[in-house]
């Protein structure tokens, strides 16, 4: 999935430059009903990197 960019940089999926290397991502709702903000969602795929 080599089409998604993503400026997560301690994240273990992130290429090193700006690619999400994840073969899936999950994107997860932070309110209660539909998002309006982008600070609303997030990435549900996101794993630190140790």
């Amino acid at each position: 999935m080599n089409d998604i960019k993503c400026n997560v940089s301690n994240c273990v999926y992130h290429s090193g430059v700006s690619t999400c290397t994840a073969k899936e991502i999950q994107v997860a709702c932070q309110c209660a009903g539909k998002p309006c903000e982008c600070s609303e969602t997030e990435c549900g795929t996101f794993q630190a990197k140790a």
